[in-house]
């Protein structure tokens, strides 16, 4: 009967179904920026870990991408259980990864071992280009299924190491399937800034233009650049780091009465968080806490006066990146941290 309410009214999405079902549950479907952002982000990952330099992202006329790094290469042996390379299984298998626990990262920022296996859920088609051991390897996948599969397809220097991802995004699945070459670009300095020392270069053959960034000294040489001309209070504006064994900071604050300027960036194990969090927020309590602290002890305001959080928050100007073990991010987008950082 119909509306019946039974056990075979259930659906079992297998594989990567559930993606292409519900696109906007798992990645923004505005545009496909953020399928790009996966796999620089797992490259951004060896980076931290320290097995990578360089990362390299090209955007072909065609509108397909890729995203290449000099890193240790995915696993290309099989699974003992699933028995699949482990390329294939972290494409094709939802909660697939090493990031589950800190034994391959001490930081990361993919965690859920969904993300690259979404790119490829939503993609026409996705190559990847494996170095490792001396040998280099080659899978392909269309519409996220496995078309033809992993084989050595050439001898590399046994120092010769990394992976290639070249991706399609299917148009279907987006609102524009062009990727916004700005946001894109923000986004590879930003990780430069942030892991210093990591040699980021996008090559954008829609417009023929080729973008280097390499921050040696991290955040100290973005202040120049990111607020050159700008009145700042005070100039240099306060750079910091703290390192810890579970966790590092790093941040730069300052103020100016210019509305037009603004520079308000937070980012956890490189992610940016758009929408803050918990460690925005604390940084706010402790700005707070520090100027008042500061005007009672020189008696700087009229007596009966209590600072408010607006009154050192709306000229503020700052960039916050922390990088910890096991964050908490509210959706897959990874736009807010909900976890409550303790230390």
């Amino acid at each position: 009967m119909e509306g019946q309410y039974t056990a075979s009214s259930l659906e079992v999405l297998e594989g990567l179904d559930p993606v292409k079902k519900r696109p906007n549950m798992y990645t923004d479907t505005t545009r496909p920026n953020h399928l790009a952002q996966e796999a620089i982000d797992n490259s951004v990952d060896e980076a931290l870990g320290g097995h990578a330099t360089r990362l390299e992202v090209r955007l072909y006329k065609d509108g397909s991408i890729s995203v290449k790094d000099n890193g240790r290469g995915m696993p290309v042996d099989h699974h003992p259980v699933h028995q699949v390379s482990g390329v294939e299984l972290i494409l094709t298998k939802l909660h697939a990864g090493a990031k589950f626990s800190n034994k391959t990262y001490q930081f990361s920022g993919g965690l859920h071992g969904v993300g690259i296996s979404v790119t490829n859920a939503l993609s026409s088609r996705l190559i990847v280009e494996v170095k490792r051991g001396g040998k280099q390897y080659r899978i392909i996948f269309a519409d996220g299924f496995r078309v033809e599969p992993l084989e050595e397809v050439g001898t590399v220097a046994m120092r010769d190491t990394g992976t290639f991802i070249h991706f399609y995004p299917d148009p279907q699945y987006f609102e524009n399937p062009a990727f916004h070459v700005a946001e894109l670009a923000r986004l590879l300095r930003a990780k430069a800034i942030l892991c210093a020392g990591l040699e980021v270069v996008f090559h954008d053959e829609n417009h023929a233009k080729t973008h280097s960034w390499h921050y040696p000294e991290g955040m100290r040489a973005y202040v120049g650049e990111a607020l050159e001309g700008v009145e700042l209070h005070p100039s240099p504006p306060y750079v910091g780091k703290v390192e810890e064994p579970q966790f590092t900071m790093d941040w730069l604050v300052g103020w100016s009465m210019d509305q037009a300027h603004v520079l308000r960036e937070s980012y956890v194990n490189l992610i940016p968080t758009a929408q803050g969090g918990t460690h925005v927020n604390g940084m706010r309590s402790g700005l707070l806490e520090a100027v008042r602290e500061f005007c009672d002890l020189h008696q700087l305001c009229p007596k009966g006066l209590k600072l408010k959080a607006e009154d050192i928050w709306d000229t503020c100007l700052f960039v916050l990146s922390v990088k910890f073990p096991e964050p908490h991010f509210a959706g897959q987008t990874k736009e807010r941290i909900c976890q409550m950082l303790r230390f």
